[in-house]
């Protein structure tokens, strides 16, 4: 369930050395920085709070020491730095350009690493496998645990610090599972915040194809009504409402509202209706659209992401 706006980069590191990122912050809705200790979140910044240049430019130094300026402390267990941009309007806002750079004098080039021996490449691959393997089961039950706790529904919302998830993200999970003729209906008032978004995904915990199916939307992209409220239906075709979340053709899966340096975090009400009687529950004020205009939202969802993921 990797967040549909997102880019993620990431660059492994030592709590026991120094490394500066130095960069441009783009335009790009949320920039963040985190630094990881195996599995859990271990310090978070976010570029808004940095000292940043008029041209965008900007320094940021990673350290055990504090250092003056732009800083993020390292642990002895840091392990990655993670950077994660989130865009909102997915044609228009310019990434981020960074580069990182380990400052820790050397006394000499790094010697030439041996090649691996055939007992050790061995290893490495059953390792390998059995990640995979370990990655699935503990997805697979993520979803399960999930369900046992109500379909359809949202739960408690939370950082999920302690599964990498950055301290100023607070995300609301739920399970959601529908029939041929069933529509869900997703209604919360929508908080001040610097981004909020929805995605659903399939069984096995990955986003659905958010380039060709409007299967997520965030607070650029969807239409608030003039309650404050947005109101959102998951179906598997097409109700001709402006905020449609797409299962393609998905029986069942998570569902999740990321809500970033929000003001509140809002549990959404939900209810299963028949899609035929979605007329009848949604305000009359709801906007429409039609295939010509739907064709138009996914052109322009896969050139985003056509221009997020440049491939040279």
């Amino acid at each position: 369930m990797d967040c549909p706006d997102a880019a993620y980069l990431g660059a492994g590191i030592r709590g026991t050395e120094t490394y500066r990122v130095t960069g441009n912050r783009g335009t790009v809705r949320y920039l963040g920085f985190q630094v990881m200790g195996g599995m859990e979140s271990a310090a978070n910044v976010v570029a808004d709070d940095l000292d940043i240049g008029p041209d965008g430019t900007f320094t940021l130094l990673l350290s055990s020491e504090e250092q003056p300026g732009n800083w993020m402390p390292l642990s002895p267990h840091a392990s990655a730095l993670i950077v994660r941009q989130f865009f909102y309007d997915w044609e228009k806002e310019d990434p981020a350009q960074l580069e990182i750079e380990c400052l820790t004098p050397r006394d000499a080039a790094p010697a030439k690493a041996p090649f691996p021996k055939p007992s050790e490449l061995a290893r490495q691959l059953v390792a390998l496998g059995e990640f995979v393997d370990q990655s699935v089961r503990f997805w697979m039950d993520i979803e399960e645990s999930g369900r046992a706790q109500g379909v359809n529904v949202f739960r408690l919302p939370s950082a999920r610090t302690d599964m990498g998830g950055a301290a100023e993200n607070v995300t609301v999970w739920g399970s959601w599972q529908l029939g041929d003729d069933e529509a869900l209906l997703i209604e919360v008032p929508v908080p001040e915040a610097l981004y909020w978004s929805v995605s659903v995904g399939n069984y096995w915990w990955e986003t659905i194809d958010y380039a060709n199916h409007q299967s997520s939307l965030n607070g650029h992209q969807a239409v608030v009504d003039r309650d404050g409220s947005v109101r959102l239906v998951v179906s598997h075709r097409d109700p001709g409402v402006a905020n449609w979340l797409d299962t393609a053709g998905h029986r069942q899966g998570p569902m999740i509202f990321r809500w970033l340096r929000a003001a509140d975090s809002p549990v959404p009400a939900t209810r299963v209706v028949p899609f035929g009687s979605l007329d009848a529950v949604l305000p009359v004020e709801t906007v429409r659209i039609d295939e010509n205009a739907r064709r138009q939202v996914l052109e322009g969802r896969r050139a985003g992401v056509r221009a997020r993921f440049v491939r040279s």
